[in-house]
């Protein structure tokens, strides 16, 4: 009913003048689990099949303002459940009620806009913004749901926010204030900023503010950023944090960008090494009262920062290669590494005892808020190169795109290429594919309980994926 009652306001506020557009998307995808691996795959189907109705619309209201929605309504049918038994063989598992399957509604933005002078802007509602110059990755986008950086345009789901922007010639400031989503239902929310005294989960309320600055400044394009936060999609009180960023083209056909974020502390959970090299050590660790999973730089002074430095080059044919370096200090380290793989070993060791516990996942394989992605992506360790290339106008018509990441450390990563034809000026199919690699065997971690040889993509739930998209606008 909350679906149905969005389409029915877009529809009224559209009206005959309104400006709209969309498309009608079907996603055929087939998936080689590892279902013998690390990460339990009980919920991640081998086949499936996504459709997805979007419409866009804008609508003005005044001379001055306007409404802009962009609303998905997506269904997903799943099958081909793998998994491991007791004796530690591949078995089919029967069909599975999986919540990520469920009809749901992608409200990607929906906001209204008002320009009081052409030096102010205000704005309410959900939109998508990004100030970051980072073409696969954005260190200092803390605000909306993370980007697929093998396809970094699939993402368009944003934050909720007051917007409050001055756009000068050389100049222009920003402002905004964010509730986060506590709870939500088939994509739509219903509970944002601070739970309800009836349902006290905690009494805090979770928000971030955000100011920035921008400047032309010979020619290069600068951004300063300051945010301030509390409990926003992560456990940080009061955060504090910077972030800046740096674009520049140099001889017409070469792009240098820099973005950064400095903050202190980190959020990220971490494995207690020593308790994880048995059950025993579990046990002894639960004796005394140390926790096995914790967050021990989360009230840390020291600067912990992110950053990312790349470059692209724009050849004569409209073909881009883009190559970036990311840097994470709050990533793990080996021997972090190491832990959180013991972790994961002895959970599937209690797994296949029949203990009811389900384990965690890795990122890579689900879907964050918005039109499920093809691939996700959320960093474990501190380096990373991401490589893109992309060739438009092959026979006029045909697209080849390729992406790879790699983890510096242990050398293991993805590639995932992609081929897309535009059949007609409607319609664009599109192939697709994802493989990852594990890395040199001198390189990462061990399992201990068979001696093999583990890597940060060799631990994705999935061996690789592949998929066919037809896409029909209107």
């Amino acid at each position: 009913m909350r679906a149905v009652f969005l389409v029915a306001v877009l529809a009224g506020a559209s009206g005959l003048a309104a400006e709209a557009n969309g498309y009608l998307a079907a996603r055929a995808q087939t998936t080689r689990v590892r279902a013998l691996g690390l990460i339990p795959t009980d919920e991640l189907p081998q086949q499936s099949f996504l459709l997805e109705v979007n419409a866009q619309v804008r609508h003005s209201l005044a001379e001055r303002s306007f409404v802009y929605g962009d609303l998905s309504l997506v269904g997903q049918l799943a099958s081909d459940y793998r998994g491991a038994d007791r004796e530690g063989s591949e078995v089919t598992l029967p069909p599975r009620d999986v919540r990520s399957s469920h009809p749901r509604v992608s409200l990607n933005e929906l906001y209204l806009s008002h320009e009081v002078r052409p030096e102010l802007t205000l704005l309410a509602g959900k939109k998508r913004v990004v100030w970051g110059s980072g073409l696969a990755f954005n260190p200092t986008d803390i605000l909306n749901p993370a980007k697929d950086p093998t396809d970094p345009t699939l993402q368009r789901a944003g934050a909720y926010m007051l917007l409050v922007e001055v756009p000068l010639e050389t100049l222009a400031f920003s402002f905004l204030a964010s509730p986060a989503v506590l709870e939500q239902d088939a994509g739509i929310p219903f509970r944002m900023l601070t739970y309800p005294e009836w349902d006290p989960k905690d009494s805090q309320y979770h928000y971030q503010l955000a100011a920035r600055g921008y400047a032309l400044v010979a020619d290069a394009d600068v951004n300063l950023m300051l945010f301030f936060g509390n409990r926003y999609q992560d456990d940080f009180e009061r955060k504090l944090r910077f972030g800046a960023s740096f674009s520049k083209v140099y001889f017409t056909d070469y792009e240098l960008h820099l973005e950064l974020l400095a903050q202190s502390g980190s959020s990220r959970d971490r494995v207690e090494g020593r308790c994880v090299r048995d059950a025993f050590s579990v046990l002894g660790c639960l004796a005394e009262g140390t926790p096995v999973v914790s967050k021990p730089l989360l009230e840390e002074k020291t600067i912990l920062p992110k950053a990312l430095v790349g470059g692209r080059r724009m050849f004569a044919d409209d073909s881009l290669l883009s190559l970036e370096y990311l840097y994470q200090a709050d990533g793990y380290t080996h021997e972090e590494q190491q832990a959180l793989v013991d972790a994961l070993d002895l959970l599937r060791q209690a797994r296949r005892l029949g203990l009811p516990i389900r384990g965690f996942a890795l990122p890579g394989a689900g879907a964050a808020e918005g039109v499920p992605q093809r691939f996700s992506f959320e960093p474990l360790g501190r380096h990373y190169l991401f490589a893109t290339y992309q060739k438009p106008k092959i026979r006029d018509d045909f697209t080849f795109a390729a992406t790879g990441i790699v983890s510096l450390e242990d050398l293991s990563g993805l590639l995932a290429p992609s081929l897309s034809w535009s059949a007609k000026d409607w319609l664009t199919l599109t192939v697709a594919a994802f493989a990852s690699w594990p890395g040199p065997s001198g390189l990462g971690t061990e399992i201990r309980s068979t001696g093999e040889r583990a890597s940060e993509y060799s631990l994705l739930p999935l061996r690789y994926r592949a998929l066919f998209e037809a896409r029909a606008f209107y």
